[in-house]
Formats: C-alpha cells, sequence, structure tokens
C-alpha cells in the first residue's frame, strides 16, 4: 500500500474490501481454477445479511485484453440469466456487480453439504431419493420454463441445508437459445467432461449435438440412479429406465416425471419449505439484481447491452415436496428440538469453484 494512503481497488483503509460499495468480504470460503468464493456482509440493507460472493478468474485484464473481455462480458450475462430462476430449490442470484471490468456474482450463502458429501456415507433409501429428485426437478422446471438447461447436473451440485432438509440445485447454465454456450458455471465449457466419461451427460451432449431440457432429465435419471447405488428402486425403476433412453424425445418429459415422482412418494400439493429463500439481502425481491439491467452495482458491465427480458414469475416455481429429514441421518439436525450442528457453507452455482470429477 502506497505511503498516499491508496488502498487497493473496494478495500477501506482497515483493509477489509468493500465490493460495489455494498458487500463487504469476510471470509475467504474456497479457491478453484474458475475463481474464489467469499463470505461476505450486505451493508446495503437494514440488517447485514450474510451473503456469498464469487470473484471470478479471469485470464487477462478485461479492461485491456479483449478476448478477457468477451470473457467477462458472456459470465456477466450468464449470472444475469441465473437470477431469472427463481424456485425454492434453486440457488438465489441477488445481484452482480462489476469491478475493474470483472463481474462479481451476489449469492445465496447455502450452509449444509453437497449430495455427493451424503453419498459417502452410503446409498439412501428410495423414498429418499425420490424428494431430494422432485426437488431437483422443479428447480429444473423453473430454469427450463424461462430458456434455462441446467447442464451439469450431478450429485456435486445438489446441496442439503443444515436443519431444514432444503434442497438446493446449483450451477446453472444457459440454454442453446440464450447465446452463451457454456455453463454458469465459469468461463470455460458447459460443466462436465463431454467424452463420454461422465456417467451424468446425456448421451446426445457426448455426441455433440448440444444440450435441451430432455438432456436435462437424462442426467436427473442418472442422479436418482447413483442416489440409490446397489438399492432395488422397486417401482421407480421402469421411470428410470424410461428416463434412460437414448433418444431424448423418447424420454417422458418434466411435468409427467414429477407425476410419477408424487405418486411414488403419496403426494399432491404440499407447503412452503421452511428453508425458502423469500427475499434478497436487504429485503429487495429474490434472484432480480437492482437497477437498470445495463448497469449493475460497482461498475457497467464491459459491452453489456440490455436483454429487456422481463424476469418475471416463473411458471411451476413452488416446491415439489416438502423438507424431510434424510431417515440414515443419527445427527442432531435430523432431530426435532435439537440445534443443528454448523457446517461447512457451501455456495452456489459452483459457478464458482474447481470442477470436480463427475460424482463428486
Amino acid at each position: 500500500m502506497a505511503d498516499d494512503g491508496e488502498h487497493p481497488l473496494g478495500a477501506p483503509a482497515d483493509g477489509t474490501r468493500l465490493i460495489g460499495g455494498r458487500y463487504r468480504l469476510a471470509e475467504r470460503l474456497g479457491t478453484g481454477p474458475t475463481g474464489t468464493v467469499w463470505r461476505a456482509e450486505d451493508e446495503g440493507g437494514a440488517g447485514r445479511a450474510r451473503v456469498a460472493v464469487k470473484e471470478p478468474s479471469l485470464p487477462g485484464d478485461p479492461a485491456a485484453d479483449e478476448e478477457s473481455g468477451r470473457l467477462a462480458h458472456r459470465l456477466y450475462r450468464e449470472a444475469r440469466a441465473a437470477t431469472r430462476v427463481r424456485h425454492p430449490s434453486a440457488v438465489t442470484v441477488y445481484d452482480v456487480v462489476t469491478e475493474a471490468g470483472v463481474p462479481w456474482i451476489v449469492m445465496e450463502l447455502v450452509e449444509g453439504e453437497s449430495l455427493a458429501g451424503a453419498l459417502r456415507r452410503g446409498p439412501l433409501p428410495p423414498a429418499e431419493a425420490a424428494r431430494i429428485g422432485l426437488a431437483v426437478l422443479g428447480a429444473l422446471r423453473a430454469a427450463h420454463a424461462v430458456g434455462i438447461v441446467h447442464r451439469d447436473l450431478k450429485p456435486a451440485n445438489v446441496l442439503l441445508e443444515s436443519g431444514t432438509g432444503r434442497v438446493v440445485l446449483t450451477d446453472f447454465g444457459i440454454g442453446d437459445g440464450g447465446g452463451a454456450g457454456s455453463g454458469a458455471g465459469g468461463a470455460g465449457g458447459g460443466g462436465g467432461r463431454l467424452d463420454g466419461g461422465d456417467p451424468f451427460v446425456a448421451p446426445e451432449r457426448a455426441a455433440g449435438p448440444g444440450a435441451g431440457p430432455a438432456s436435462d432429465l437424462w442426467s436427473l435419471g442418472a442422479l436418482l440412479r447413483a442416489a440409490l447405488g446397489d438399492t432395488d428402486p422397486g417401482p421407480l425403476g421402469p421411470l428410470l429406465d424410461r428416463l434412460h433412453a437414448a433418444r431424448p424425445e423418447a424420454r417422458p418429459d418434466a411435468e409427467r416425471v414429477a407425476a410419477e415422482l408424487r405418486a411414488y412418494l403419496g403426494v399432491t400439493d404440499v407447503p412452503e419449505p421452511a428453508g425458502e429463500p423469500s427475499g434478497g439481502p436487504g429485503g429487495e425481491p429474490a434472484g432480480e439484481p437492482a437497477g437498470d439491467p445495463a448497469r449493475v452495482r460497482g461498475g457497467r458491465d464491459p459491452g453489456a447491452v440490455p436483454d429487456g427480458r422481463d424476469p418475471g414469475a416463473v411458471p411451476d416455481a413452488r416446491p415439489d415436496v416438502p423438507p424431510q429429514a434424510d431417515p440414515r441421518r443419527s445427527d442432531p439436525a435430523s432431530r426435532p428440538g435439537t440445534a443443528p450442528p454448523r457446517r461447512t457453507p457451501f455456495t452456489t452455482l459452483a459457478l464458482f469453484l474447481a470442477k470436480k470429477p463427475a460424482g463428486d
């Protein structure tokens, strides 16, 4: 730091960095090839809400390097697209702020563990796998309704919130019609290996034609099979077989899959889960960045042009199943009247850390 009192961009004199004039970085949660995730406090609202903030890693200087600038613009657009996905089981992206040409993504902070972590202790009972699958399906339907295909559905991108049982899907990508070819998970590819070796990638993606909603449903079937392990799927077996049809048009659509999972669980309509995010930091509507679409807090999107689309209400944006404790668990989080243990905060949109091997 210079003797004249200057300090790094966004960092107050006390050395605590402030992003976009609002989000104060408090703790580094993790770092990977695609960037760093921070726990931060939102100082722009009535309280000091805790949020997660992703600082992407971009090659070069977006303000000076043309390719890096294009990458920053694409990441900005992908993050903004993710704000339009509204569902209790979809991670909430609150804001996008630009610092030195780099878009920082502000999202919901989810505390719990990934489904991949839970599966390391063993497979799930079919009813719990179906409950998680139905919640994930609800988030997928909300994304598909606004033209977003997930592209990287796997256990590592499904979070299980401590204490509530809420299922949270992270790492959304942009649909083929959205104008971006990569997933929102990073500046690189669309997420997941496309060499045929990823058990969660639909065959049409591995073959090259691209992803659509049916590709996400194939991946949902793979997710359910992974959750069940060697457990007999019982009545779920025929549905899983149909989800893994080689031709996308031969798979059941999302509405049919939801109906069959609800029938299996014996549920029809259900209340909102306790863990549903009801609003963004500072009391703003969840999933909708404040301000003009062409401007974000802390700076202007490099080269951005507002797309003019109203985030609006998303069809089917209600939970499909209520949160329910995992019947295999014996830790205090699954027992009524017991405070849940503090777990590592997991954050969103695998936007965000290194892409883990499929299934991790």
